[in-house]
């Protein structure tokens, strides 16, 4: 529901300053129960492709042209552990001095049911998703007006329980100072679906800053307890823009047949982009059986005996770097610098080696002849 609060409130139907035709819907959204503002709710009219998302203090500005939108269409309220609320348009309240207020219901979140059996099982670690090779493929938002706008992509697993850990996804270019991204984890509709249920049962949004020259960027999901146990979607949600520079976040993607799906704003349609998968790369962990457990793991290393090792240290301003994330780009293999900022990976020599950790700029070895190399780490 809405409360407007104050009594001296002026409802225009026509606001000149806005621009002909145009409607700018305002609000600020909080909890019925504890009156404590929500942030990034995704507000938007139904399938029409115009929507926002409220800020950290729960405010939020819809524009809408008059000429767009039937009186019967119908404005969608949507946020992580709360029940939905839609207002119809022609009872949508137009202010000009003050922000009406908007009041979402909490609703119960069923956790994720976990039963994890230790008897003959244990996890493992998978990698999962899609890299960019050089491929000139990727996805976009252009303009301020896309807040809520999403782009997803199926990702295969392994039927089995599984554990997302980390995710990590390349930025090509971004203008903005920094940008606030949600990431989202749906259940898969099928092979012509769309992105379907939410499957973050934290009620807690997945929050990542995306800075002006960050090139790689990594997501910790472990805090967020996610399970999936067959192939899922996954999507990245602009939630806001900070600065003053055009918006023009390019992301990688990948050439695949399985396609990707994007929505243009909150509440938006779902709508596939064929042949193309966005760049998004999991670590997971993965629930097997003891035997195939030994079985992978032998695998894994015959794989990497035919391979050399490279190892070294990361460092900064002489001092040891510990966490840093150094990725093999083509076998994918991820590791992290210890305590001494030590690092040790399959390699050979043609391999390229990523080493990224947040304030830091990413920095990329070549293999070459080398057995080992040390990297000197750059704050951004």
């Amino acid at each position: 529901m809405f409360i407007i609060r104050s009594a001296l409130l002026i409802i225009l139907f026509a606001v000149g300053f806005l621009g002909y035709g145009q409607r700018d819907y305002k609000g600020k959204v909080i909890d019925a129960t504890t009156n404590k503002v929500i942030p990034y709710v995704n507000i938007g009219i139904v399938e029409k492709g115009i929507g926002t998302v409220s800020d950290e203090a729960g405010l939020f500005h819809l524009l809408v042209e008059k000429e767009e939108v039937p009186a019967t269409a119908v404005i969608l309220f949507s946020s992580l552990g709360y029940a939905p609320l839609r207002i119809p348009v022609a009872e949508m309240p137009l202010i000009y001095n003050d922000y009406p207020i908007f009041t979402m219901t909490p609703q119960p979140t069923r956790l994720n049911e976990v039963v994890v059996s230790n008897k003959g099982n244990r996890f493992i670690t998978d990698f999962i998703g899609y890299r960019n090779y050089g491929e000139q493929s990727f996805g976009y938002w252009k303009d301020q007006i896309a807040l809520g706008g999403e782009l997803a992509t199926r990702i295969l697993a392994k039927s089995g329980l599984r554990r997302l850990d980390r995710l990590q996804f390349e930025v090509f270019h971004n203008p903005s100072d920094s940008l606030l991204l949600r990431v989202n984890i749906y259940e898969d509709d099928g092979p012509l679906g769309r992105p379907k249920t939410n499957l973050n049962k934290s009620g807690k949004n997945i929050l990542v800053t995306v800075k002006k020259n960050d090139k790689t960027v990594s997501v910790d999901l472990r805090p967020f307890d996610l399970y999936v146990q067959s192939d899922f979607m996954l999507s990245l949600e602009l939630v806001k823009v900070y600065g003053e520079e055009e918006l023009g976040l390019i992301l990688a993607a990948a050439f695949n047949q399985y396609g990707s799906y994007r929505k243009y704003a909150s509440q938006a349609k779902w709508e596939r982009i064929a042949d193309q998968n966005m760049a998004y790369f999991l670590e997971t962990n993965l629930m097997v059986s003891e035997k195939v457990a030994q079985r992978f793991e032998k695998r894994a290393a015959k794989k990497k005996k035919k391979l050399r090792t490279i190892s070294g240290f990361a460092l900064r301003r002489g001092k040891m770097v510990a966490g840093v994330e150094v990725t093999n780009s083509r076998t994918k293999e991820t590791v992290f610098t210890d305590d001494s900022g030590r690092y040790t990976i399959a390699a050979d020599k043609n391999d390229k080696i990523y080493f990224s950790k947040d304030g830091y700029q990413v920095m990329i070895l070549t293999v070459g002849d080398k057995l080992t190399a040390n990297i000197i780490m750059k704050a951004k």
